[in-house]
């Protein structure tokens, strides 16, 4: 009987050591920083382990995120660390042999008011604002935006390796110089003496004063040739009060687009009114070069402008010369890239993208984003999520960009830290935007079209909003809206300062052709954003996303993300039209893990007890 008592004791020992174990060998929860960037394994390393039970979250980053706020806002309130369960901290010094692989850079975002500004970064050609997620060397760089009738903005800023940072410039109006006499030898300088009983008629006088951004330029009214020309950024020209009023100006100039604007008030005796124009140059005929992409690792979905797409690596042909495009990145499994690359005519452009994977759960972290007034585009890291308020899930630990506009407001540009395991929240009131620059609002039917602001690549048309184009110089603007299968809509638009203007533009399908279009699009939307998307088990993107060139039938779209159910829906594609998709992804409830019960131990001993008194009245 001995025998048999040792033996389910030692059956007891096992089950009693078994959770233990288990316990031990869970992957430990840790406050580890990624910053942006993926480095390749060492070939050798040795690791000294300390651990630190803590009964919070470590809350202080790695490194310090860099912000630069021209323009501070009315309100703004960040609150971070908040820690969403007690952390167990490791923390692991890494004793490295040979020198750290992969790329030692950071990214920049720029902005200025007004937007369209040139930028040159350490002396060379980057486009114009926006510029989002710049890939730049990490160190000290020069940034320097210009803008014609205005003052040059230059700045230095120091980016670590795989950090995010921002600039955001706002630019000073160059003062004109109004010389004295130019308005008296307009004028007389006596009023002609009248008979009573001869009322003159028509003699009193009024005057326009045309600004503009370009000298030299001519200014007419009407169908009329007469005017002034442009000196020193303005000129005058005299009305009479009781004329016919006129109902527009033109100013132009050869080699500058022709602008027109109305004239709303008419000059009363010894008034003078101003008028604005801003003239843009004539874009120079086209021309091209090329972007290269590569992706560690490879095989990545690489979506050029919101537009044409390739698996890694790919290179992107006949792509507009003198201007920058955006390049989103995405693989599952990895957080999303996001980058612009300005492209020279003749040349190729190049982006060496490294890829970061996605934390597993609970080391990601989240940022809550809260506005007064609700409603603004959310960016982070360059990729729209949606509209505020709203919460930004899924975020790997380290620094990030955070981008918020809305038509009517000053813009928000700043960069945040994401901790494990916490959430960042940040509560922002938007104050009126500047009195000098305006708003656009956007929308499309279809969404997810590609949006251009004066040959400029902005973005994609949100699913159920506007997309909101922000600090607009006054003037004339080109809107060029874009998507497979449909005409291009283009509408010139006159923004006024301090005003905002909505377009709603209604895409008309391309002419049928003799041959049936065989191919469509998907926009998908999913509730949270930035969910992986896959097509028929293929994945394609991170939501929101349109998918071109699907060919026609019934197709699985599925949206996974972390610490949520898969949503799956089937659909049928037509071709030449677009099909809209919402997924709601529902969250899994999280388990708490409870201490091994009393219960059992005190049963198995129990047990154990019965066998010994059994085995002694046998004896």
């Amino acid at each position: 009987m001995k025998p048999a008592v040792v033996l389910i004791l030692l059956l007891l020992l096992a089950l009693l050591a078994a959770p233990a174990s288990a316990a031990e060998s869970e992957p430990d929860v840790t406050q580890d920083i990624i910053g942006g960037v993926t480095l390749e394994p060492a070939p050798e390393t040795t690791r000294e382990t300390v651990t630190t039970v803590t009964p919070e979250p470590t809350t202080k980053p790695t490194a310090k995120p860099t912000t630069e706020i021209i323009s501070p806002p009315t309100s703004l309130h960040i609150v971070t660390a908040t820690p969403e369960e007690p952390v167990t901290t490791h923390t692991e010094k890494v004793v490295t042999t040979t020198e750290p692989p992969g790329p030692q850079v950071g990214w920049l975002t720029i902005l200025s008011t007004p937007s369209g500004a040139e930028v040159a970064i350490d002396g060379k050609a980057a486009g114009v604002t926006p510029i989002a997620g710049r890939e730049l060397g990490a160190g000290t760089h020069t940034i320097r935006i210009t803008m014609a009738g205005y003052e040059p903005y230059q700045t230095g800023k120091s980016i670590g390796a795989g950090e995010q940072a921002a600039v955001d410039g706002t630019l000073t109006p160059v003062t004109v110089t109004t010389v004295p006499t130019t308005r008296v030898t307009t004028r007389p300088t006596e009023e002609p003496t009248f008979s009573p009983s001869t009322p003159c008629v028509g003699c009193d006088k009024g005057w326009f004063r045309v600004n503009s951004n370009v000298n030299g330029a001519t200014v007419s009214f009407d169908d009329l040739s007469s005017g002034c020309t442009i000196t020193g950024g303005s000129c005058d020209t005299e009305v009479g009060t009781t004329n016919t009023p006129f109902r527009t100006f033109t100013v132009q100039k050869p080699g500058y687009q022709i602008f027109t604007g109305p004239v709303t008030t008419w000059p009363a005796k010894g008034e003078t009114v101003n008028l604005y124009a801003t003239l843009n140059p004539i874009p120079p005929t086209p021309s091209y070069g090329a972007i290269q992409v590569v992706s560690h690792p490879s095989g990545a979905v690489v979506t050029l402008d919101g537009g044409s797409w390739q698996y890694t690596p790919a290179t992107f042909s006949s792509v507009s010369a003198g201007t920058s495009h955006y390049l989103q990145i995405t693989m599952s499994g990895y957080q999303p890239y996001g980058t612009s690359a300005y492209v020279t005519a003749g040349q190729t452009a190049t982006v060496n993208a490294y890829l970061v994977p996605n934390p597993p759960q609970p080391r990601t972290g989240s940022l809550n984003v809260v506005t007064s007034p609700k409603g603004a585009d959310i960016y982070v890291d360059g990729n729209y999520f949606a509209e505020s308020p709203y919460v930004v899930t899924s975020l790997a630990p380290g620094s990030h960009t955070l981008r918020l506009h809305k038509a009517g407001y000053d813009e928000y540009l700043s960069t945040f830290t994401v901790n494990a395991g916490q959430q960042t929240a940040i509560s922002f009131t938007f104050t009126s935007q500047q009195k000098t620059v305006g708003s656009i609002e956007v929308a499309s039917t279809p969404a997810g079209s590609a949006l251009y602001l004066d040959g400029n690549y902005m973005g994609q048309t949100p699913y159920g909003g506007y997309f909101d184009l922000t600090s607009v110089p006054e003037g004339t603007h080109t809107v060029l809206i874009r998507q497979a299968d449909f005409q291009d809509y283009t509408k010139a638009v006159y923004v006024k300062g301090g005003e905002f203007v909505t377009v709603n533009a209604q895409l008309i399908p391309n002419t049928p052709s003799p041959t049936t279009d065989t191919t469509g699009q998907i926009i998908v939307v999913s509730t949270p954003a930035g969910a992986e998307l896959f097509l028929d088990n293929t994945f394609r993107g991170i939501t929101p996303v349109t998918l071109s060139d699907i060919p026609a039938g019934s197709h699985v779209v599925m949206a996974r993300q972390a610490g949520y159910t898969d949503a799956a829906q089937t659909v049928t594609v037509t071709g030449g039209q677009s099909t809209p998709v919402a997924l709601g992804l529902a969250a899994i409830p999280t388990t708490t893990r409870t201490p091994l019960s009393v219960i059992p131990v005190m049963g198995a001993l129990a047990i154990t007890g019965i066998i010994l008194a059994c085995g002694r009245r046998i004896k």
